[in-house]
Order: structure tokens, then sequence, then C-alpha cells
């Protein structure tokens, strides 16, 4: 009963949380863990047989990967873990900074995911001109293009929130500068006053 009742609270905590972020944050998040299941379970190569019949898949998890899976699944703990978790978010910004635009982070870990996917596609596409053995699964097109699609919209929200900041940044120059007259009129007043 008492585990029932721990497992319950940590859920509404959880949906609390959840409930918290904007429309595109909660998205995101489901884009990323629908990622994270394709990248995880569907192959991303396919290999023919020689008799053309049947063949089998290879897997991002596979040992001979392990490279590109390190790189692909550190990229999207650390996603996961900056739009999840807002201890793990302000400890990174303690670190590496870029407070005003969270769509930078999200932009970056994607384009790291992303380059090396095409670079696995590349790959099998030039060696697709030697063998026509091996070639890019169905899924593996459909993960290459739901991470370019977001790339795309992640780079559209960094741009908008650059624009947005650079408008704050404008008016607090432009306050700065009236003060900045008004001072020098009061020094002028002064030296006016005083220097006779």
């Amino acid at each position: 009963m008492a585990k029932d009742l721990i497992s319950s609270k940590k859920l509404m905590k959880l949906l609390h949380k959840f409930n918290r972020y904007n429309k595109h944050e909660k998205v995101f998040v489901w884009y990323l863990f629908i990622l994270l299941f394709l990248l995880l379970f569907f192959p991303i190569l396919k290999v023919t047989s020689l008799r053309w019949t049947g063949g089998y898949g290879i897997w991002i998890r596979k040992p001979e990967m392990f490279k590109t899976m390190l790189i692909v699944l550190v990229s999207m703990l650390i996603l996961l873990w900056w739009n999840l978790s807002f201890k793990f978010k302000n400890l990174f910004l303690s670190y590496f900074g870029a407070r005003e635009n969270d769509s930078l982070i999200n932009f970056l870990f994607l384009f790291i995911i992303t380059t090396s996917f095409f670079a696995i596609t590349d790959t099998i596409h030039v060696s697709s001109w030697v063998t026509s053995r091996v070639i890019v699964s169905g899924a593996g097109k459909f993960i290459q293009i739901r991470l370019l699609i977001w790339l795309i919209f992640s780079l559209i929200s960094v741009v908008k929130m650059a624009q947005e900041t650079g408008k704050k940044t404008k008016i607090i120059n432009m306050v700065d500068d009236e003060h900045k007259k008004t001072e020098l009129i009061k020094d002028d007043i002064k030296k006016w006053l005083f220097d006779r």
C-alpha cells in the first residue's frame, strides 16, 4: 500500500511538472520520446541477402556502431534532461551559459544527432555504388526526415528568440542612453554654475 502511495505521489508530481510546460515544450518532449523509441527499436540499415529473399536490419544499438550510438544516445539523454529537469537545466546553464535562448541548446544537440545520421546514410549511399546489399531502411529514412524537419523548426525558434532578445537589448540600451544624456546635462549645468 505504501509503495502504491509513493508511486502515485511521484506520478502526480511528474504530471504537475509536465503541466507547467507550454505547448511547444510538451510537443518537443513527446517528439524526443518518440525519436528515442525509433532509434532503439527500429533498424536504420537493411542488408539484403544474395538470393534477394529476406535480409536483416542493423540497429544503432549494435556493437559495431558503438561510437555513433554513444554520440547519439548521449545527445538524446542531454536533450531529455535539458527539457525535463529544471535542476539539470540550471546546472548546465551555470557551466555553459546561453540563458536567453533555450532553443539554442535543443538545436545544438539535434544538429549533432542529425549529423551522425547523415554520415551513416551518406556512407551507405556511397557503398551502394560497390554493392547493393546494404541500403538505408525505411525506418532510417523516416528518422532522418523527422530529425531534419525538427532541426529546421528548432532553427526557426532560435532565430525568433534571438530577435526577441535583440529587441529587449535595444530597449535597455535606449534607456541607458537617455540616462547618460541626463547625467551629461547635469554635469554641464554644475560646471557652468561653479566655474564662474
